[in-house]
């Protein structure tokens, strides 16, 4: 494997002896359909790892045309190169044209913003796998890391005016915390006494003022 451990949304390519590598066996069914997805040359998604996880190994999910959803979870060492959630800039051209003033929109705010936006669910899958997976209804599910709670504030007020602006396109995700866990940004505009927070490994609820506290203070 080339670089850093593949964290949660992060894309896989299985190199050829990742079969040698399963740790969960899957059924004979899952098998065939992860074969055939990569001798197509096509990449997994990075799932969230359980508490019980050697640090050794990876989970991975294949979502199949149809939502169909697969679960892999195989040695690390049958990863043959990963990369980063694809950013907006990069899947606009795979998404629909109706949704394009929504995405620059989006692009602008991630600029004002200093922030990389990166994209995962069907958008994502349709444009790292180039099987069609998006639909009318489709959410477009995104991806933000601010360094700064006041930027967290900024992006939760941008977003709430994008997605007035734009009602073709419902605008989803989640905000990556710097401790590595991640909260749904509409859950979060919401200010609710607690909230849920996927980690790294499990999830848990967590409270408004624990989630502030991770962030650094501001002069």
């Amino acid at each position: 494997m080339d670089g850093a451990r593949p964290v949660r949304h992060d894309w896989v390519y299985l190199g050829a002896g990742w079969a040698d590598q399963v740790r969960s066996p899957p059924g004979p069914d899952v098998v065939t359909q992860v074969t055939a997805w990569r001798e197509q040359g096509r990449p997994f998604a990075v799932a969230r790892q359980e508490p019980e996880d050697a640090d050794d190994t990876l989970r991975l999910g294949l979502t199949l045309p149809g939502r169909r959803h697969l679960s892999l979870h195989v040695g690390l060492s049958a990863v043959e190169r990963h990369l980063p959630p694809p950013t907006v800039q990069e899947v606009r051209a795979s998404a629909p044209a109706a949704w394009g003033p929504a995405l620059d929109d989006v692009i602008a705010l991630g600029s004002a913003l200093d922030l990389t936006v990166g994209v995962f669910g069907s958008l994502a899958w349709q444009h790292r796998s180039g099987v069609p997976y998006v639909r009318p209804l489709s959410d477009v599910d995104l991806l933000f890391a601010p360094a700064r709670w006041s930027d967290v504030e900024r992006l939760l007020f941008g977003l709430e005016a994008v997605s007035r602006r734009h009602s073709v396109v419902r605008l989803d995700g989640e905000v990556l915390l710097p401790d590595g866990g991640a909260v749904s940004w509409r859950e979060l505009a919401l200010e609710p006494e607690r909230i849920w927070v996927t980690g790294p490994r499990g999830a848990s609820p967590r409270t408004l003022r624990e989630l502030r506290a991770l962030f650094p203070a501001e002069p």
